[in-house]
């Protein structure tokens, strides 16, 4: 479920970006990646110590108990409480801070935010656990994308580039990586590779195509398989 609520999130980024950039009140720590990096009060310690030993009894390992939490943080980030499962991803961190899937749920988290430079943050610190895993590649190169769509700094193009490439190193069937391979085309002006790259994608799987992509790209030029059409282009003659 990760990967799809990610791929969809990606579609809306671009419109919530601004609005997510413009001062916002601050969350309160609980619901802010790894309780807001903040030093705790003795009571919110004594709080965590009597979670752990609840934990220690209720769970064969913290390990376990971590990856429980996890579980329930994606099924509240399914339903878009994303407050919700920022917390139950701090309870499994708090248990096993190795767990390198917090830092990648609060990537997932901060992106959907609209904090696309916190999100690449905790995505680094994922993909030192897990160098070569193709998705988490893939949501970085995403993330370096939406970044270059908002400073429109060719650094951040590049870097998209990089890790979307490493990520179909990883897997070469990585839909995702080849639907944001097919955006990173398009804003190189190669329109050409970014159909193909767009295409191979979708034959991959249809959760990949964002449609607000398609658009723009049939905008500056046309289908070569003919499978997408503008509203206002003429259909083929039969023959």
């Amino acid at each position: 479920m990760k990967r799809i609520f990610l791929a969809a999130a990606t579609i809306l980024l671009g419109a919530s970006m601004s609005f997510a950039q413009e001062q916002q009140p601050e969350l309160p720590p609980k619901v802010r990646p790894m309780f807001g990096q903040v030093a705790k009060t003795d009571a919110e310690q004594k709080a965590d110590e009597k979670f752990l030993t609840s934990c220690d009894k209720s769970f064969e390992s913290r390990t376990e108990a971590s990856n429980f939490f996890m579980e329930r943080g994606w099924e509240f980030m399914n339903e878009g409480q994303v407050d919700t499962a920022v917390y139950r991803f701090n309870l499994a961190w708090l248990l096993n801070p190795d767990n390198y899937n917090t830092y990648w749920a609060f990537g997932v988290a901060e992106y959907n935010r609209g904090n696309v430079g916190d999100a690449i943050g905790m995505f680094d610190r994922a993909l030192k656990y897990q160098p070569n895993n193709s998705f988490l590649l893939s949501d970085i190169g995403s993330a370096y994308l939406q970044q270059y769509i908002a400073d429109k700094k060719k650094k951040n193009l590049k870097q998209a580039a990089a890790l979307l490439d490493r990520s179909l190193k990883a897997d070469p069937n990585n839909a995702f990586a080849m639907a944001n391979l097919a955006q990173v085309h398009f804003h190189n002006k190669k329109y050409a590779e970014a159909w193909d790259y767009l295409h191979r994608g979708r034959d991959l799987n249809i959760m990949s195509l964002d449609y607000n992509f398609l658009s723009d790209l049939m905008a500056r030029m046309p289908d070569p398989k003919g499978m997408f059409r503008l509203e206002t282009e003429a259909p083929a003659p039969a023959n």
